[in-house]
């Protein structure tokens, strides 16, 4: 929930399947020190199916990129494993022009895939969303996630095809009950 002063968000505490016991809360900046661990432990290939290429590392403008959020526009989640500190995953919400529709982007540790974790931040990106006042959030996912694509289909998320490798996601929000 968004806190009466609007600076701060409440976290979230799951265990997930695997026994991990996580903690969702808002992205701070001292998070990007997490980043070089948390890139080593997500392969190749799920680097390519969130970022539509072929990527070794994360590069510095998307690194810039989380590490300069603008709050106004945009908001960032991190899953933290709660024992050890590690980073699990991030979510990430921007705002359009419109204001009114954001796109999120997801990635978690290619261990952790199938454990519930992506599903927990995407619900909580969501949550927050809805607390915003947004109208709708959407994602482009590469046609062959069959992952990504199945969990936000058990979302509620709508598919709007985008040529032959890219599907969009879209979740109306007016059309949830809110929590």
């Amino acid at each position: 929930m968004i806190d009466k002063d609007g600076s701060g968000l409440r976290e979230v505490r799951e265990t997930i399947r695997g026994g991990e016991r996580v903690l969702i809360r808002r992205f701070q900046r001292e998070d990007m020190a997490l980043y070089p661990d948390f890139l080593d432990e997500v392969s190749a290939e799920d680097l390519r199916l969130r970022f539509f290429a072929h990527a070794a590392e994360l590069g510095t403008a998307e690194q810039d990129k989380l590490a300069h959020l603008d709050y106004r526009h945009e908001m960032a989640f991190v899953a933290l494993d709660a024992d050890t500190g590690q980073l699990l995953g991030v979510v990430r919400l921007k705002d359009e022009l419109d204001e009114q529709t954001a796109e999120f982007a997801i990635l978690v540790r290619s261990r952790l895939k199938g454990h519930g974790l992506g599903w927990l931040l995407m619900k909580r990106v969501i949550e927050y969303a809805k607390e915003k006042g947004l109208r709708r959030v959407y994602g482009d996912v590469l046609a062959e996630n069959m992952t990504m694509l199945q969990m936000c289909a058990e979302l509620g998320f709508y598919t709007q095809d985008m040529g032959p490798d890219v599907t969009r996601v879209v979740l109306d929000l007016k059309d949830i009950a809110a929590h």
